[in-house]
């Protein structure tokens, strides 16, 4: 299942927020062979998020965030024309009103598990055809993503990494990969394969908000 949450909403949704931003804390904890003190929520949840982006999150049947991704328009500020202003090349940067950028994948569950690859399948499936059906609908023509390493590796073992557009980059002391996407049927066939059927159907982002606060 999948949910939308505007960034300019998250007020509105305060639990489904920070549930959000957990999981990224947790995925980022998880890559990082570092104290857990080292990472903080300060230090996952960036300047990009204060932009209002729209979040694509991947719901599990116990309606619970597996997966999440963020999204900007690259006619604004995005991680890769600004956060990489200094160090990538002047040619890499896309500016289109056709083009979006997505960026913060996190994934709830751990890559060397086997009872939890079907819950990372489902999600990156799920989140890949949502994302592919947002683009659609707002008529662009492609979308570039930003992954760390853990991230792009795990999408390239699924066959869906989209086409690399330059050598991995370090930002904070994190290498980063860029990848391209084509909007359309291309796009969908690398993700729908993972999604399973009826996975990627749409829950009301007020029902899941009264969900965690019963605390469910």
């Amino acid at each position: 299942m999948i949910a939308l949450l505007p960034g300019e909403s998250r007020a509105l949704f305060p639990r489904l927020a920070d549930e959000m931003y957990d999981l990224r804390l947790s995925a980022a904890r998880a890559r990082l062979d570092r104290p857990l003190g080292a990472v903080s929520r300060l230090s996952v949840v960036d300047y990009f998020d204060s932009l209002d982006p729209l979040y694509v999150l991947a719901i599990n049947d116990a309606e619970r965030i597996v997966g999440a991704l963020r999204l900007l328009p690259t006619t604004g500020v995005t991680m890769l024309n600004d956060a990489f202003a200094a160090s990538a090349p002047q040619s890499l940067r896309i500016e289109s009103p056709l083009i979006w950028e997505a960026s913060g994948l996190s994934l709830e569950a751990i890559e060397n598990c086997q009872a939890q690859e079907k819950i990372i399948d489902r999600a990156v499936g799920e989140i890949g055809v949502a994302l592919n059906e947002i683009a659609q609908a707002a008529a662009l023509t492609h979308v570039i993503g930003v992954f760390d390493s853990g991230a792009h590796r795990l999408l390239s073992f699924r066959g869906c990494a989209g086409e690399t557009l330059t050598p991995p980059m370090s930002l904070d002391g994190e290498e980063i990969c860029v990848a391209l996407y084509e909007v359309g049927a291309a796009m969908d066939a690398q993700f729908s394969y993972l999604a399973g059927a009826d996975a990627c159907r749409l829950v009301n982002l007020a029902n899941l908000e009264s969900a965690r606060f019963r605390g469910r």
